[in-house]
């Protein structure tokens, strides 16, 4: 009947395990939180002794609640304001079977009648994935992904090349403000990089493709080429000075 973890797993559940989740505008003094948590560790673990005892009374007649009490471990409980959620240890699968079905429903429900708390089992998308040792237990949920406002950054770079943007200095600004350039007026984007390693402050090495280095030259790029000694990589080196006047250039022919 026993499925369950080594004893030393089985420690006694305390304030310690209790995690906090309410508001702090409602809940800010520390030292009645810590009092809180202790109290519903306390009940919660007197409760689950109650509950435990009488699965066992009746195994007989309802043999799967026992053998799910009989294995399962109390890791932690997550408050919340909406109510309290367990933190569970399951040895096997089929005890963690059993605790997402039925059984387990019955199981919070005479928990929670007992403890006179809220209480639920965590929702858990580990059934059927391993064969022991499974942990059911409160996950955050993950923020909604924030959608980039395009429209504003298109802006700001636009403003970046024709040098309206406020704070657009340092030592690669003018190298920055080529590569932006050459991606949105001269259409030049897969493949493009710099490398400002190794040289004077100021100074860049564009690499690109023997076809974008074709096309760089037909802008009028105040540099010669060179080879890269990493692949067919074609690299331009231009100072400060010479991002400025090409940039400028790039910017005053796309805008006739």
């Amino acid at each position: 009947m026993l499925d369950t973890a080594t004893y030393a797993r089985l420690v006694p559940f305390t304030s310690d395990a209790v995690r906090w989740h309410l508001p702090d505008d409602e809940y800010g003094d520390p030292a009645a939180v810590e009092v809180t948590c202790q109290v519903i560790a306390e009940t919660v673990s007197s409760a689950w002794a109650t509950v435990k005892e009488r699965a066992a009374a009746h195994r007989r007649t309802d043999p799967a609640m026992n053998r799910l009490l009989l294995n399962l471990h109390l890791d932690g409980l997550d408050a919340h304001p909406t109510g309290s959620v367990l933190s569970l240890y399951v040895a096997s699968r089929g005890i963690h079977d059993l605790l997402h079905a039925s059984t387990g429903q019955r199981f919070i429900a005479a928990l929670s009648t007992e403890a006179r708390l809220s209480l639920s089992i965590a929702d858990c998308d580990s059934r059927l994935r391993w064969t022991r040792g499974i942990r059911c237990h409160w996950v955050p949920p993950k923020p909604e992904r924030i959608e980039p406002d395009w429209a504003a950054i298109a802006a700001h770079e636009e403003a970046i090349i024709n040098g309206h943007a406020e704070g657009a200095n340092g030592p690669y600004a003018a190298g920055e403000r080529l590569m932006l350039a050459l991606h949105r007026r001269a259409g030049i984007r897969d493949g493009l990089g710099a490398s400002w390693a190794g040289h004077p402050e100021g100074m860049v090495t564009l690499w690109c493709s023997p076809a974008d280095g074709r096309r760089l030259l037909e802008l009028g790029v105040p540099a010669m080429p060179q080879l890269s000694e990493q692949g067919a990589r074609v690299g331009f080196t231009l100072t400060d000075q010479d991002c400025h006047t090409f940039t400028e250039q790039i910017a005053s022919s796309s805008a006739t």
